[in-house]
């Protein structure tokens, strides 16, 4: 095989899209009139995070992978979907937030009051924790299950579920649309019904730190190509086996384990797979190729929706 002597055409793009997540640190502070300093303190905590976490996972999926690893080209694609997925994170997370704030002045948001953890320990921020990702998971759990089931947010939702090489970079391997359209449809609700725990996990020192780090790091992991296998835990916490099922490509598997983190929604809803043993099925979605460049990964919503528009004018103009 020749040897790639254009890998720096892959790597440099990537690199140059740092400076847009420290663009966009600076227009957040500007939105909430906080300093440019502190939040790009935040920003790059949670890089920090995000990255770390999947550099250790990637070398533990060298040593017991469940399915077939990624080529240095794909990753690097990916890398730079990532790069930028993270950069529109920040400012659809920024304007979520400012419309949250603009509510709560004029209708009082939080109805139902869940506040418990102030000033009470590692145990009770653990507990509000997981209280705050249960709630998450049950928002996300329906706006995920609308992903799979209405074409038009499908079309640009199967761009994370066409990986064919499930990893932990998989993670934030989501178009930049993505969280345009989740962030309002999670959070909005949530800040409406509930009043929650402010979680400030490094306030308590090293057991506060972990609880963030694992808390921040479970959807990387849930995304790994490892052979971990959670058992009768499986139906409490999502685990890697059990988020493959939901990226199977197999037909049994389909709009199954929609959960990220707690399975119950999953087993009350009616859509929980439980694995057997040794089921690591393959990834990815029939009938769809594997993005060859970061530019063709960009537009892929777009051209996809304007298939759907052309079918339905032919449809349209066939029963004249």
């Amino acid at each position: 095989m020749a040897k790639d002597s254009g890998w720096w055409r892959r790597v440099i793009p990537t690199v140059l899209l740092i400076p847009g997540l420290i663009a966009g640190s600076f227009v957040l502070g500007r939105l909430f009139h906080g300093t440019a300093k502190e939040w790009a303190s935040q920003l790059l905590e949670a890089l920090l995070v995000i990255y770390g976490t999947m550099v250790v996972y990637s070398l533990f999926e060298r040593v017991r992978p469940a399915g077939p690893q990624k080529s240095t080209n794909a990753n690097v694609i990916n890398l730079q979907v990532s790069a930028l997925y993270v950069i529109t994170t920040v400012l659809a997370g920024g304007l979520a937030a400012l419309l949250a704030a603009a509510l709560d002045r004029r209708f009082h948001l939080g109805w139902i009051d869940l506040r418990f953890a102030a000033g009470k320990g590692l145990v009770a921020l653990s507990a509000a924790t997981i209280l705050a990702y249960l709630l998450f998971d049950f928002f996300y759990y329906w706006f995920h299950r609308l992903q799979h089931t209405l074409p038009l947010l499908w079309q640009e939702h199967k761009f994370h579920h066409m990986d064919e090489q499930l990893s932990a970079l998989t993670t934030i391997r989501q178009h930049w649309l993505e969280d345009f359209l989740r962030i309002p449809v999670i959070a909005l609700p949530m800040a409406v019904v509930f009043k929650l725990d402010q979680i400030d996990p490094y306030s308590l020192g090293l057991g506060g730190a972990i609880v963030a780090i694992v808390s921040g790091s479970w959807a990387t992991f849930i995304h790994c190509n490892l052979k971990v296998q959670l058992g009768a835990a499986s139906r409490v916490f999502v685990g890697p086996q059990i988020h493959r099922i939901h990226h199977s490509r197999l037909p049994q598997h389909h709009d199954r384990n929609f959960s990220a983190y707690f399975p119950i929604w999953d087993v009350l809803f009616g859509t929980y797979y439980a694995p057997a043993r040794d089921e690591f099925p393959p990834t990815g979605v029939d009938g769809e190729k594997e993005f060859k460049s970061f530019g063709e990964a960009m537009i892929f919503p777009f051209r996809e929706w304007r298939k759907m528009f052309e079918a339905w004018r032919t449809r349209t103009i066939a029963s004249a």
